[in-house]
């Protein structure tokens, strides 16, 4: 016989000891960290692009990707880093920035990959696994602009 938890039963993984369940807190520290660590990697980067793509011009110079295509891509970046990063901290447009986020992972793991990078892109797959967290949990995202906005339009709607 099993048993059934009933209405006045709290749900399992749904602990709080504050306003938020434990789920919502864990989407927010994942999301903030995420969001730091992408953000700071474009940050340090925008300042000089062209410095920042003649290296990885460099480390892809034995790789089968034409210098042209590699140069383009490394300048563009540092600024979807930057973007990814922002837009997961203020939580703007977050389904998509979390989408764009990992779509971009899965092009830096596709250009190790060629370069035979193997620690770099089993690294990936961490950021990887942090995306799908945070896009399978969407619904836990708290403090969000996208909230902010949805309840303001909320509040104007007759």
């Amino acid at each position: 016989m099993t048993s059934r938890p009933t209405e006045a039963s709290p749900r399992q993984g749904a602990a709080s000891t504050g306003p938020w369940e434990d789920r919502q807190l864990a989407h927010g520290v994942l999301r903030l960290i995420l969001g730091i660590n992408i953000g700071l990697h474009g940050l340090t980067r925008v300042g000089a692009p062209g410095a920042f793509a003649d290296g990885i011009v460099k480390n892809f110079a034995d790789s089968p990707l034409p210098e042209w295509s590699v140069r383009a891509y490394a300048l563009g970046l540092p600024f979807v880093e930057l973007a990814v990063g922002v837009g997961i901290l203020l939580g703007l447009r977050l389904r998509g920035v979390l989408t764009l986020g990992a779509l971009l992972m899965s092009t830096l793991t596709f250009g190790e990959s060629l370069r035979q990078q193997w620690s770099t892109v089993g690294l990936h797959l961490s950021y990887a696994l942090a995306y799908y967290l945070l896009l399978a949990r969407a619904a836990d995202a708290r403090l969000t602009v996208d909230g902010w906005l949805a309840s303001r339009r909320g509040a104007t709607d007759p």
